[in-house]
């Protein structure tokens, strides 16, 4: 169960101030509490755990001390914590200051007067403006936090316990309570920030948010920003401290730039289509250009004039431009091989020319016996195979002559008197 614990710092006296707000007159006192990264009371306040939660201080009640029934600590917002402890004052302009969280107390003038105690803070405060005292007044934040073993190495600094909050209920304006009542008095929940012991450097401790805190976070805030309902998804396949790769129901990739600001996520309005090669690169037109090399480039959402397309033009000069590169790096390694090509080519023509010479002889001699034997007509109505054929049909045959009628009986030629008698 949460617990409640009170961490005390003492107020800048010289720095009270008189304002008028809502037509009112206020006393305005700056604080300082919740130091991020530091042991107090045996007790390690993680900066994760105050950054997530030091805005939820905005707003809340100023009592005068912490508010408490039948011995027992209550919320300053409950309706015994008001009738016991409210003066008119509450938390304003709080805001996050190197480690520690920065609020002011805007305390009614008017609203003071009407109880004991407000008109004993105010005359606190008359005395302080005048020098007549140098009396401190101390604040007081009400945290409800639950506590975990703390790893060794957080116990050899002196550490017990990790702090996890769950939420900031007021912040008090103490009078009577410097230093606050620690453990040694039989108050176990009281703590004075000003005796926090910070975390040395190199523990081997983990000090701030973790990865797999920032992770998880930047997850939740996917899911409800891109994927709000229950047949939806959205997950984070990478990021940097200002930049996510998020991956949505349709599987395309998208780089955000996103700011953790008090706990909370805010990604921009579009993202930029992305691809995952040796890392995360940008599908900008024609080109692609690196995402998370170096760090430090600005998310592809702010439009940097390197991210914008490829125009016509753009496009023909990077084509010549690659052409001529292409030309000047491999002309004399292509050299000696283009020479080889040349020589192949001419040897080749040569063989062609020598084996179309050596077929047309072939052919002109085997037409020239088939005409010797049939006749021009025959021989030169046949070519290729149907040449080749009737050539090897001639055998010995001797040509026949003009007046084949007068010459003996070849074999080559049929018996008329046989074929056709009379």
């Amino acid at each position: 169960m949460p617990s409640q614990i009170h961490i005390n710092h003492k107020v800048d006296n010289k720095a009270i101030r008189r304002e008028t707000y809502n037509g009112r007159e206020h006393i305005v006192i700056p604080s300082y509490t919740l130091p991020a990264n530091v042991i107090m009371n045996e007790e390690f306040y993680p900066e994760a755990e105050i950054t997530a939660n030091y805005q939820s201080l905005e707003g809340t009640l100023a009592p005068l001390g912490h508010p408490m029934v039948d011995g027992q600590f209550v919320s300053a917002f409950s309706p015994e914590g008001l009738n016991v402890g409210f003066i008119g004052a509450w938390n304003r302009n709080v805001s996050l200051q190197g480690n520690r969280v920065y609020a002011e107390k805007w305390i009614d003038v008017d609203k003071a007067k009407e109880s004991s105690g407000g008109a004993e803070l105010l005359q606190r405060v008359e005395a302080i403006e005048k020098g007549e005292t140098t009396e401190p007044i101390w604040s007081s934040v009400a945290v409800f936090r639950e506590r975990t073993p703390a790893p060794k190495e957080l116990q050899d600094q002196g550490a017990k316990w990790v702090v996890k909050i769950h939420a900031i209920d007021h912040d008090a304006i103490l009078l009577h309570e410097l230093p606050a009542a620690g453990p040694e008095k039989g108050v176990g929940l009281m703590v004075n920030a000003d005796l926090a012991t910070p975390l040395k450097a190199n523990s081997g401790a983990l000090v701030g948010e973790s990865y797999r805190e920032r992770e998880q976070r930047l997850d939740r805030a996917a899911k409800a920003r891109f994927a709000p309902g229950d047949n939806e998804y959205a997950w984070v396949a990478d990021f940097t401290d200002s930049q996510v790769v998020i991956i949505r129901n349709g599987g395309n990739a998208q780089v955000f730039g996103y700011i953790s600001e008090g706990g909370k996520i805010t990604f921009d309005e579009t993202g930029t289509p992305v691809a995952r090669q040796e890392s995360w690169v940008t599908i900008v037109a024609n080109k692609v250009k690196s995402l998370f090399t170096p760090q430090e480039q600005p998310a592809p959402n702010h439009h940097t004039e390197g991210d914008m397309p490829l125009t016509t033009e753009e496009k023909q000069e990077l084509i010549t431009e690659i052409g001529k590169g292409l030309a000047a790096n491999f002309a004399d390694a292509l050299k000696p091989i283009a020479e080889k090509v040349d020589d192949l080519q001419a040897n080749q023509k040569q063989i062609t020319d020598a084996l179309t010479a050596n077929s047309r002889a072939e052919e002109q001699t085997m037409r020239d016996a088939v005409k010797a034997v049939h006749g021009e007509l025959v021989a030169n109505a046949l070519s290729g195979d149907a040449l080749k054929e009737m050539y090897s049909k001639l055998g010995n045959a001797a040509p026949l002559g003009t007046n084949s009628a007068q010459q003996p009986k070849q074999s080559g030629a049929p018996d008329a008197n046989t074929y056709f008698p009379a």
